[in-house]
């Protein structure tokens, strides 16, 4: 064993310094890629992020649910709402957004407005203080004036449990 070590040892073996250099020739360096200015690089980095965001947003993520949001909102307050609202629920779902949740509690269908209490219920701690004083504006609202019981006793009991 000693023996096979020596010659190991006795060898010629190269220092760092010519292994860098042999790594460093001009020959065997890969032709660098031109790089974008720091702002452009930045701009093409926020893109490729949104556009990835939008991928796996589904249905939520194209140019035709934006719309659908802003008609919602447009025919908010009007006889069109409901139609409008049934249109939007069953192409895209409920929504994820708080504005466009808080809209639809105005929608006349109680089994509807529960998911909605429970959606925005589940949101309410990471609101501003500003959005869950409206919220539990329209709990108030709703637990006077629902025509259904259900929605009368969740919006009570989510009052109780925000404050």
């Amino acid at each position: 064993m000693a023996a096979s070590w020596d010659q190991d040892n006795d060898r010629e073996r190269p220092s760092w310094r010519e292994i860098d250099q042999r790594r460093d020739r001009p020959g065997r360096r890969e032709p660098a890629r031109p790089r974008l200015p720091k702002k452009q690089a930045e701009w093409v980095r926020k893109l490729a992020l949104r556009q990835a965001e939008t991928l796996f947003q589904g249905k939520r993520g194209r140019p035709e649910y934006q719309s659908a949001v802003k008609e919602l909102e447009k025919v908010h307050g009007t006889k069109k709402f409901a139609a409008v609202a049934r249109k939007f629920l069953s192409e895209y779902g409920l929504p994820e957004e708080w504005g466009t949740l808080t809209l639809l509690l105005d929608y006349p269908v109680a089994a509807v407005v529960l998911e909605v209490l429970a959606a925005l219920a589940a949101q309410w701690e990471g609101r501003s203080r500003v959005e869950q004083q409206g919220f539990g504006g329209r709990l108030r609202v709703l637990a006077l004036t629902s025509r259904d019981e259900e929605v009368r006793r969740l919006a009570e009991e989510l009052l109780q449990s925000c404050q």
